[in-house]
């Protein structure tokens, strides 16, 4: 089991590592999953404005008082520093209550206005990722154990504003690769996550640490630059799998598995679209060729007509045939990978119960053979017959799941 679990875990972070060409690039991904994206965005923005937060009037009150404690012992620079920090959270805070009263009369049209004019611009992310900086310092270096609850509070309200406004800044830039769209989805995963938290905490006691944990992990991810150390990544493992089920690793993942299952989509569709027109080009080409053989002769515009058929068509035939096998390629990748998720989430019980317990053992062989075949710039066309039906068999196993973890992650936005 472990090591068919080791083997998954290879192939897809391979898969993801080399996505880029693999699987039809990041940017033709990326326009089939982004009006779905975007409308998760705004959902979040639209929740977090709705919210009721009955704990941000006791939590002004905590940072408030927290103030006096934290910065009275010395009048130093790094002092001031932590004093500007929390009273920018605090006034974040305070906008958020103010967001929530607005909210109750406002209407829809107005919300979603409202929700993305509250994203911070570029003058107030740059200063809130300061004071971010000087959370980090004083949580690591100054605070006493009594106060860093609150210090952490302060901060998390600081990282979920820098985290939303850089996701947006990211959905509006579009990815540059796929492990860039992976921290993205990641990081609105984990905001959908604190939102309902802070949507149902009551009190300031209901956020415990590793809640405050998640928001930060959420504002590292989406950096330029991310930052998650073995220590936390650790944690998050832990934590995603007592709250969501899925380990860290399934978790980041399967945002590959729905942006290839939604780029097929858009694909087969577009294939039925061509083909609808081709199939019109080609009856006329047919009754054309059909009309000069019985009538010798043709009209100007008949016969301007059919040569212009007698190139397009065939033409309009080789780019369809192109465009079912990238289909094909595609849905075979998704499949495949879909497999190894499942692998990665589940126990040798559960694969038993569910009659999936082949993956034990054809998991890895599918694995290697996938890879093989990108690196050896090997078409799947010239595997052996065996391997090939493997592969096919494999994938066509997890096709329709899949697409179910598609239209679960990408098309439920609340």
């Amino acid at each position: 089991m472990n090591t068919a679990k080791e083997w998954a875990g290879k192939a897809i972070g391979w898969m993801a590592e080399k996505a880029e060409g693999f699987v039809d690039g990041v940017k033709k991904a990326w326009q089939a999953v982004k009006p779905y994206v975007g409308v998760i965005r705004l959902a979040l923005q639209n929740a977090a404005k709705a919210m009721p937060i009955p704990w941000v009037r006791t939590a002004l009150v905590a940072l408030d008082t927290a103030l006096g404690a934290l910065t009275a012992f010395e009048n130093s620079p790094i002092a001031k520093k932590i004093d500007a920090a929390i009273k920018w959270s605090i006034e974040l805070a305070k906008r958020w209550q103010a967001a929530r009263k607005d909210a109750e009369t406002a209407a829809q049209d107005q919300m979603q206005e409202q929700a993305a004019a509250d994203v911070l611009g570029e003058e107030e992310l740059d200063l809130a990722k300061r004071h971010q900086e000087t959370f980090r310092f004083a949580e690591r270096e100054v605070v006493a154990e009594e106060q860093r609850h609150h210090v952490a509070l302060a901060s998390a309200i600081n990282d979920f504003e820098i985290a939303k406004a850089d996701m947006a800044k990211a959905v509006d830039a579009d990815p540059v690769d796929f492990e860039h769209y992976l921290r993205l989805r990641a990081t609105q995963k984990l905001l959908n996550m604190a939102d309902k938290t802070f949507r149902a905490a009551q009190s300031m006691e209901d956020l415990s640490a590793d809640d405050l944990f998640m928001v930060r992990i959420a504002s590292d991810l989406i950096k330029d630059n991310p930052e998650l150390s073995a220590q936390a990544a650790a944690r998050l493992d832990r934590l995603l799998t007592e709250r969501y089920g899925k380990a860290l690793q399934p978790f980041v993942f399967e945002e590959l598995v729905a942006s290839w299952a939604k780029r097929a989509e858009v694909l087969e569709k577009q294939w039925e679209l061509d083909n609808r027109a081709h199939a019109k080009d080609s009856m006329l080409l047919k009754n054309l060729s059909l009309a000069k053989e019985i009538q010798s002769e043709l009209s100007a515009d008949e016969a301007s007509m059919l040569s212009e058929l007698e190139h397009k068509v065939p033409q309009a035939k080789r780019s369809l045939d192109a465009l079912a096998q990238s289909q094909r390629d595609i849905q075979r990748y998704v499949g495949a990978a879909e497999g190894f998720l499942q692998l990665l989430e589940k126990t040798p019980e559960q694969l038993e119960e569910e009659e999936r317990d082949f993956l034990l053992d054809d998991g890895p062989r599918v694995g290697k053979l996938l890879i093989e075949c990108a690196e050896m710039n090997l078409p799947f066309s010239e595997l052996d017959g065996e391997d090939k039906t493997l592969v096919n068999d494999f994938a066509n196993a997890f096709r329709k799941e899949a697409k179910n973890r598609m239209k679960d992650l990408l098309e439920v936005t609340a």
